[in-house]
């Protein structure tokens, strides 16, 4: 794995937020990301664990109210006492809403530096070298991978609560009979101890069901991608027949996660209800004798079942979810730490060279030349950007797809003649620009490419699909609008050879990339 990861320690961009992700290469890596949040996330495990507390003050609060209001027949004290539980919901569901805002904010801020991380990394265009990777691999690593290593925040929150709560019944239970506090902070460790053991079927198989749903998923996107080369091809029962042995393969292995899943979660709830049984006995037979009152057992109870709970959950969550985190932290960093396929970025001497040489104003390149626009691919792209033939656009407006300010954005939707088309700037394209013709999915694409306004600015047929008089207009509109900056077009369209000022051979222009 490379260790060239630097770059991913902030992400770009207008208005980005700088990424907290440790480098790839440190030590507990997964819990480094999970705890990248904090504090947020550290108030997000203060107010839940509050927030448990306040449940658990529930039955004491009300076996109180047993013995000075109930059992004295004090109005007084009655309504006291429901004050106080009245109080106690309120602040319970202040900080529970606090915490579960803080938690959801922080699971939602580590899955998008991670999906940030990602894209930038599969959007290189030095590629990866060794390993083939498909469009539909990469795509689950990017949105599955990156949401359940994500979802991970909830367990350095939901731990600190679960461990508070147990600590706050031990103490309660302590100030009711010693005896029964040994008992919850004896039993407490051994659910998890049960748990733990008990899910290691689950941790060998988690890890085969992910790989294998994300194969299935990975397979399904990239049929879908080339479908209509496949129907061509009449490959469509062929490439079924493939994709059904996938799937019924990640079908096999999710259902043996799913039972050992099933399995430690009846094993823990059963040992759950066995200790709170036993401590709900023990409870009874001391207030039989007399070692504590009416209201005391009520209490014991009700905390009894406060506690199974954070009891059972506390080594279930850690024994299951923690193992698929693991599995899809692994998928990621073998991804962000790939080697390149090509050399890194041409040094700004070499860079600098080669720019100087391209002549100011449009050329034009009449012959296309596939090494060549990858050569020109791997110069800086703060300085140089090829405009592929075909772009996608994300589901938003056209102003949006185009530039994130609407005065540049517009100035653009001009250049690119894009006033014609039907809604305006504030048109919702849909995904992937269904909701567009093919000429002004191509002319919005042509837009964002002149809204960067690079230094140098490589266009690959941009006007296949309009018509020659709107060709002649765009042609006309990019020369002036980027009269002083270069632009090189490969087109062999009579309507940029009219209006550039310069013309070479791609032989030429590989010369001045040498």
């Amino acid at each position: 794995m490379s260790t060239n990861v630097s770059r991913y320690k902030d992400l770009p961009g207008p208005g980005a937020r700088p990424s907290k992700m440790p480098a790839l290469d440190a030590k507990m890596w997964t819990l480094k990301v999970a705890l990248s949040q904090r504090p947020w996330s550290f108030v997000a495990s203060i107010g839940l664990a509050a927030s448990f507390i306040c449940n658990g003050l529930t039955p004491v609060i009300v076996g109180r109210a047993i013995d000075e209001a109930i059992a004295t027949r004090s109005v007084e004290r009655l309504w006291f006492w429901i004050g106080m539980l009245a109080l106690l919901f309120l602040t319970a569901m202040t900080v529970n809403w606090i915490a579960r805002y803080m938690l959801v904010r922080s699971q939602q801020l580590v899955s998008h530096d991670l999906r940030m991380m990602v894209t930038d990394r599969i959007q290189d265009p030095r590629g990866f070298a060794g390993k083939e990777r498909t469009a539909g691999g990469l795509l689950s690593i990017a949105s599955t991978d990156t949401q359940r290593v994500g979802d991970i925040v909830m367990m350095t929150v939901f731990p600190v609560a679960e461990f508070a709560s147990i600590i706050y019944g031990a103490a309660v239970m302590f100030s009711i009979n010693p005896w029964l506090s040994i008992a919850v902070l004896i039993g407490g460790p051994l659910l998890v101890v049960v748990a733990i053991r008990v899910s290691r079927p689950l941790q060998k198989r988690s890890g085969a069901r992910q790989q294998a749903v994300a194969q299935t998923a990975a397979m399904a996107t990239d049929v879908v991608q080339g479908l209509r080369i496949l129907k061509g091809l009449g490959a469509i029962v062929t490439v079924r027949r493939r994709y059904a042995a996938i799937s019924g393969e990640a079908y096999s292995k999710t259902v043996h996660a799913n039972a050992a899943e099933a399995r430690l979660n009846g094993i823990t709830d059963a040992a759950g209800a066995i200790f709170v049984s036993a401590l709900g006995i023990g409870a009874g037979f001391l207030a039989l004798n007399g070692g504590i009152s009416i209201g005391d057992l009520i209490t014991v109870v009700g905390l009894t079942q406060f506690l199974i709970t954070p009891m059972t959950m506390l080594g279930r969550n850690v024994a299951s979810r923690w193992a698929s985190a693991e599995a899809s932290a692994k998928r990621i960093r073998e991804v962000l730490g790939a080697d390149f396929e090509r050399t890194v970025d041409e040094d700004a001497d070499k860079t600098e060279a080669v720019i100087a040489q391209l002549p100011e104003g449009l050329t034009a390149v009449t012959d296309s030349d596939k090494q060549l626009i990858a050569a020109l691919e791997d110069l800086p792209r703060s300085r140089v950007i090829v405009a592929p033939h075909s772009a996608d656009l994300f589901d938003d407006s056209v102003r949006n797809n185009v530039f994130p300010d609407p005065t540049i954005a517009k100035r653009a939707l001009t250049v690119a003649s894009c006033d014609d088309i039907p809604g305006g700037p504030d048109k919702i394209v849909g995904e992937g620009g269904r909701m567009l013709s093919g000429g002004q999915r191509q002319r919005v694409a042509l837009a964002r490419a002149i809204a960067f306004d690079p230094e140098v600015l490589v266009l690959q047929d941009p006007t296949t699909a309009v018509d020659s008089v709107t060709e002649h207009n765009i042609a006309h509109n990019v020369a002036a609008h980027r009269k002083a900056k270069k632009t090189i077009v490969f087109s062999q369209a009579p309507s940029w050879s009219a209006v550039a000022d310069h013309h070479i051979h791609s032989a030429q222009l590989v010369e001045v990339l040498k």
